[in-house]
């Protein structure tokens, strides 16, 4: 997400549209031709967010939930604020700052305030995870590294819409330092939030996910005999396996 951000940064600088001094992301996408691409890199990054949080919550749901203690909350909490973030992404992309700014502007605090809170969910997820001692992938550190992007995501977007609001309500030649720590906090947080979902990394590399197809029969579901199945294991890579019937 923040690389296709930085793309449009990029056209939309060799076009003149924007100072090159990082101005918000979304005056980056305000004029065409940014602003195709713009909502392009929104549409497929909402897609592929939609789905790093449905895994993930599969994935929390499959191998943790017996073990350790209110996970089940959290986790579902976090699901549904990672499809709300999702959302805000998408509305942000497909309604343009210059086009429909109040939609604009809503899609964009989703995605923002709702990725510090899914962020917070899912280090407390994972410390709970690790506390009981389930898993050893990455360990404290990978703990710590959550949190430690979570609270930086928190400062930097507060920071980011604070100054941005001081900015609009002061005179012109005042507001030239406020706005450019608003701008600069507002690609910070995006940087920081891409790096928390690739933390998620080590995490996926011990799962693998297939897709599981069932044949409708005379207005009913057709069961293969070979059901997808599920092998919860901490020693072992657990996997699902794929169940076809044609």
């Amino acid at each position: 997400m923040a690389l296709g951000f930085l793309t449009t940064y990029i056209v939309a600088v060799q076009n003149n549209h924007v100072t090159p001094y990082l101005p918000y992301i979304s005056d980056t996408g305000r004029n065409p031709p940014e602003s195709c691409i713009f909502t392009i890199i929104c549409s497929v990054s909402s897609f592929f967010l939609c789905l790093i949080v449905y895994v993930r919550f599969k994935h929390i749901h499959h191998f943790y939930y017996e073990n350790v203690t209110h996970i089940k909350c959290w986790n579902t909490c976090a699901l549904i604020v990672g499809f709300l973030s999702a959302f805000g992404l998408l509305l942000a992309g497909c309604f343009q700052a210059g086009n429909v700014p109040v939609v604009h502007f809503m899609g964009a605090m989703t995605i923002f305030c709702g990725g510090v809170l899914y962020a917070w969910l899912q280090s407390v997820v994972s410390y709970q995870i690790y506390h009981v001692n389930l898993t050893h992938h990455g360990g404290s550190i990978s703990v710590c590294f959550k949190f430690f992007l979570s609270i930086l995501a928190t400062v930097v977007v507060v920071t980011a819409v604070v100054t941005g609001a001081i900015s609009r309500n002061v005179p012109h030649s005042q507001a030239g330092v406020l706005h450019t720590l608003s701008t600069w906090s507002e690609w910070l947080s995006a940087c920081t939030l891409t790096l928390f979902f690739l933390t998620l990394h080590t995490d996926f590399r011990r799962i693998q996910v297939n897709v599981f197809v069932q044949l409708r029969v005379n207005e009913g579901i057709y069961t293969p005999q070979h059901r997808s199945t599920c092998d919860m294991s901490v020693l072992v890579v657990p996997h699902c396996q794929l169940g076809v019937s044609s």
